[in-house]
C-alpha cells in the first residue's frame, strides 16, 4: 500500500464526513420541501433582490444576514461554488432549483416543483418556516464546510499523504477512476462502514460530471479545495468546437438566403415582364378591328401564358425544394434549443422573419393597390385572370399527379438499391474474411503509429506548460502589446495541435477498435478451421 494505517483512516474519516454532510443537507432539503409554502422560483426572487436573474455572494450574505447567519468570505465562497453547480461563475435558476431540491426523494422534489409561484416585493421576507428552511439548508452547507476543512488539515498534516497516493489507495485495480465498489472496499479495509445512500451522498458532492465515476482531478478537489488547472483549457477547445459548427451552420444558412433572394428577384422580373407584355396585348388588341384575327391573337397568347407558367411552375418547385431545406434546419435548431449562444441566433432569424413578413405585407398591398387601379380600368381584364387561375389549378392538379409518380418510383428505386446494398454488405463480409489474414501484418505498424502517437501526447504537454508560463508572464506584463500578440499566436498554434492531435487520437482509437475486431475474427477463423479440419484415424 502506499499509504499508512494511520494515514488511511483519516482519508476514511474524510471521506465519512462528507457523506454524513451531504446526508445532514439532504434532511434539511426535505424538511424545505415538505413546506406547504415553499416554491423554489419565489425562493428564488428573495434572494435576487436586484431582479437580474442571477445570485451574487452579496445576495446570499444578506439573506444570511437577515437570519442572523454571519459567515465568513472563505465560507461565502465555498457555498457559493457548492450553488454553482454547472461551474460557469453565476447561479442561475436551473442551479437554485438543482442545489436546493431533495435528491433522494423524487415525490417530495416532484411536489415542491409544481407548486404555483407568488408575488414577493423586494427586500419582503418569506413565510418563517420556509425562511428558517432555506437557511436551514445553508447553514448545513456551512457547517459542512467546517467539518470538512478540519479533517482536511488532519489529513493533509500527516508527513506520508499525497493526493496521487490516496487515489491509488482507493482504486486498487488500477482502472483510473474510482467506482461506489471500490470505495466500499476501501472503507471495509480500514474498519469503516457506510450504507448504499450514505455512498451515492459522497458521489453527488465529488463526482462533479455526475457520471457515475470519480476522476483524479475531482477527487484532489474533494480532499484538498485545488481545482483542475487543465478544465479551463478543455473548456475553451469545447466551446471553440462548437463555435466552429455554429459557424458553418450560419454560412449554410446565409446561402440558403442568398438564394431565396435571387428567386424573389427572379420573381419580380418576371412580373415586370409579365405587366408589359399585358401592356403591349391591350394595345395590340386596340388596333385589331377584326374578330378573327383577336381569336388567333387571343390563342397564341395563351399558349405563350402557358409555356410562361409552366417555366414559373418549375421554378416554384426549386423554391419549394430550398424550403424544405430550410425547414430541416430548422428542425436541427430546435434540437439545440438548451444552448444560450444559439436562442440569440434564432432571436436575430425571428427578426428576419419578421422583416419578411412586413416586406410580404408591404407587396401584398402594392399588389392590392395595383388590382384596384386595374379593376377600375378595365373589367376584361378580371374575366382573363379568372380563366388564368383556372388553368393554373389545372397545372397545380397535374403536377401533384407528377409529385406521386415520381414519389412513387423513388421509393422502387430505393428498395431496389436496398437490395444490391444488402448483396454488396455480404459481399464484403467474404472479401474482410479474406482479407484478415493479410492485415495481421499491419497491425504492428498500427503499433508503432500508436508510440508516434504518445510522443505527440507529450510535446502537447510541454506546449501547455509553456502556455501557462506565458499566461503568467501576460499578468505580469498587461501593458506590452507585443507580448500579448505572441501569446496570442502561440494559443492558436497549441488549439490547433490540440485539435489535430485529438483527431489522431481518434484515429488511433478506430485503429485499435478495428484491429481488436480483427483479431477477433482470426481467432473465430482459427478455431472454425481446428472444428472443421476431420480427424484422421491411424
Amino acid at each position: 500500500m502506499y499509504l499508512s494505517s494511520r494515514t488511511q483512516g483519516r482519508l476514511a474519516n474524510l471521506i465519512i464526513t462528507i457523506a454524513e454532510g451531504e446526508k445532514k443537507t439532504e434532511i434539511a432539503r426535505q424538511v424545505l420541501a415538505e413546506q406547504k409554502m415553499f416554491e423554489p422560483y419565489t425562493a428564488f426572487r428573495r434572494l435576487d433582490q436586484l431582479r437580474s436573474g442571477e445570485l451574487t455572494v452579496v445576495d446570499i450574505s444578506d439573506f444570511l444576514a437577515d437570519n442572523k447567519i454571519f459567515p465568513t468570505q472563505v465560507q461565502l465562497e465555498y457555498l457559493f461554488k457548492r450553488l454553482d453547480l454547472n461551474h460557469d461563475g453565476r447561479i442561475t435558476y436551473p442551479d437554485f432549483v438543482k442545489a436546493i431540491l431533495p435528491k433522494e426523494d423524487s415525490r417530495l422534489r416532484q411536489i415542491a416543483s409544481l407548486r404555483d409561484s407568488y408575488y414577493i416585493e423586494v427586500n419582503m421576507l418569506l413565510p418563517t418556516e420556509v425562511e428558517w428552511g432555506l437557511s436551514r439548508v445553508l447553514q448545513q452547507e456551512i457547517q459542512n464546510f467546517n467539518s470538512i476543512t478540519a479533517a482536511q488539515e488532519i489529513l493533509t498534516g500527516s508527513a506520508d499523504f499525497t493526493s496521487l497516493d490516496a487515489f491509488r489507495c482507493i482504486d486498487q485495480l488500477y482502472i483510473g477512476y474510482i467506482t461506489i465498489e471500490s470505495l466500499q472496499t476501501f472503507l471495509r479495509g480500514n474498519g469503516a462502514k457506510l450504507t448504499f445512500d450514505e455512498l451515492q451522498a459522497f458521489f453527488r458532492v465529488v463526482d462533479s460530471d455526475e457520471d457515475g465515476r470519480i476522476t483524479y482531478s475531482e477527487l484532489l478537489e474533494a480532499i484538498t479545495f485545488v481545482p483542475d488547472y487543465f478544465q479551463k483549457e478543455r473548456q475553451i477547445v469545447n466551446e471553440l468546437r462548437r463555435s466552429r459548427e455554429r459557424i458553418s451552420q450560419l454560412e449554410k444558412e446565409r446561402e440558403v438566403l442568398d438564394d431565396l433572394q435571387r428567386s424573389r428577384e427572379r420573381i419580380d422580373d418576371l412580373r415586370r415582364s409579365r405587366e408589359r407584355l399585358e401592356q403591349y396585348q391591350d394595345l395590340q388588341k386596340s388596333r385589331e378591328r377584326l374578330e378573327d384575327l383577336r381569336r388567333s391573337r387571343e390563342r397564341l397568347d395563351d399558349l405563350r401564358r402557358s409555356r410562361e407558367r409552366l417555366n414559373q411552375l418549375e421554378e416554384l418547385q426549386k423554391s419549394r425544394q430550398r424550403i424544405e431545406q430550410l425547414e430541416d434546419l430548422k428542425k436541427s435548431r430546435e434540437r439545440q434549443a438548451q444552448i444560450d449562444e444559439l436562442r440569440r441566433s434564432r432571436e436575430r432569424l425571428d427578426d428576419l422573419r419578421r422583416s419578411r413578413e412586413r416586406l410580404e405585407q408591404m407587396e401584398q398591398e402594392r399588389k392590392n393597390n395595383e388590382q384596384l387601379e386595374e379593376l377600375r380600368k378595365s373589367r376584361s381584364r378580371i374575366e382573363e385572370l379568372q380563366k388564368q387561375r383556372r388553368r393554373i389549378e389545372d397545372l397545380r392538379t397535374s403536377q401533384e399527379r407528377l409529385d406521386a409518380l415520381k414519389r412513387n418510383r423513388d421509393e422502387l428505386e430505393l428498395r431496389k438499391s436496398q437490395e444490391r446494398l444488402n448483396e454488396l454488405k455480404k459481399s464484403r463480409e467474404r472479401l474482410e474474411q479474406i482479407e484478415a489474414l493479410r492485415q495481421s501484418r499491419e497491425q504492428q505498424r498500427a503499433l508503432d503509429e500508436l508510440r508516434q502517437s504518445r510522443e505527440r501526447l507529450e510535446q502537447l504537454r510541454v506546449s501547455q506548460n509553456r502556455i501557462d508560463q506565458l499566461e503568467n508572464e501576460r499578468k505580469a506584463l498587461q501593458r506590452s502589446r507585443q507580448i500579448e500578440r505572441e501569446i496570442d499566436y502561440e494559443r492558436q498554434r497549441s488549439k490547433e495541435r490540440l485539435e489535430r492531435l485529438e483527431l489522431e487520437a481518434q484515429l488511433e482509437r478506430q485503429r485499435e477498435r478495428a484491429l481488436e475486431q480483427e483479431i477477433v475474427t482470426q481467432s473465430k477463423i482459427v478455431q472454425s478451421r481446428i472444428y472443421d479440419t476431420p480427424q484422421r484415424f491411424y
